[in-house]
């Protein structure tokens, strides 16, 4: 009878240690090996209580983060300028006064691909002038979704709707979190098929932001648009630039993601004040 005993308690011992690793490694320990193999994600944010891992944390930025493979993004936002059309951050055109809507949709083939489309709908509030801009392309998410370090890298093509004209861009985006705290950059570059264009229209983005609540963030947000106007004042009239706080809610476990800012410019040429809020839902 003894020997029996003690026979069970060696056969209990391990099994005691396996919950125990079980109940205390990290969540990326039982996550890592199924991020790229198609399978279910499983993400810092999913672990978090997400129901998807995108992330927008910004108006004006784009987070580096996919959607989860499977899963349908659609979005909207609409912008107001002082003054200005508002369909680019900080606009060029200052004469015209309107407001822009931007639709989205996104989809996750992989945990790291993402396609999207985008169509901006801008109406001149003082001739009823309704102006179509869109852009079609694709994000590729080149870290792990669970590092604190975080790069994507988007590309693809647009079409100016007041020119008629054709181009392409791309988007750099990369952003680094630890706890609450988030910073992030984003690097963009355009070029339109157009005589008299710019060779390559640049705009720069950094954004800081505090989850003070695991629904809540606030934040801040810089852009710096048309930026080649530092190195020559004749293109585009100069560079634009604004800074302004923001502010971005997670409804249903990220299922919904509201975001709202607001940009003030920082010098003479540019608006001074420019407001954007957009919804953002997954299914």
């Amino acid at each position: 009878m003894n020997k029996t005993r003690e026979l069970g308690r060696r056969l209990e011992l391990p099994r005691a240690l396996w919950a125990a690793l079980v109940l205390l490694a990290p969540p990326r320990a039982f996550a890592s090996e199924s991020i790229y193999a198609g399978e279910t994600v499983k993400t810092r944010a999913e672990y978090e209580g997400r129901v998807t891992a995108a992330e927008h944390p910004f108006t004006f930025l784009v987070d580096p983060s996919t959607p989860s493979a499977g899963v349908f993004e659609a979005g909207y936002a609409i912008g107001l300028g002082s003054g200005v059309s508002a369909d680019r951050p900080i606009p060029v055109v200052l004469q015209n006064q309107g407001v822009s809507n931007a639709f989205s949709l996104g989809y996750g083939v992989t945990g790291w691909l993402e396609p999207v489309v985008n169509l901006d709908v801008t109406v001149n509030t003082t001739t009823q002038q309704t102006t179509l801009n869109g852009f079609a392309g694709a994000k590729f998410q080149l870290t792990h979704p669970d590092s604190p370090w975080r790069a994507a890298v988007l590309a693809g093509g647009l079409r100016e709707g007041w020119s008629n004209a054709w181009g392409a861009w791309m988007r750099a985006s990369g952003s680094f979190s630890t706890g609450p705290f988030l910073a992030e950059a984003n690097a963009y570059v355009e070029h339109v098929f157009a005589p008299g264009r710019d060779a390559v229209d640049y705009m720069g983005m950094l954004g800081v932001s505090y989850r003070v609540v695991p629904f809540l963030r606030v934040g801040a947000e810089y852009v710096g648009q048309d930026l080649e106007g530092l190195v020559d004042p004749e293109a585009e009239g100069g560079a634009r630039m604004g800074l302004g706080p923001d502010l971005a809610l997670d409804i249903d476990h990220g299922r919904f993601q509201v975001v709202v800012a607001a940009l003030f410019g920082l010098n003479a040429i540019s608006p001074t004040a420019v407001v954007r809020a957009g919804l953002v839902g997954s299914f």
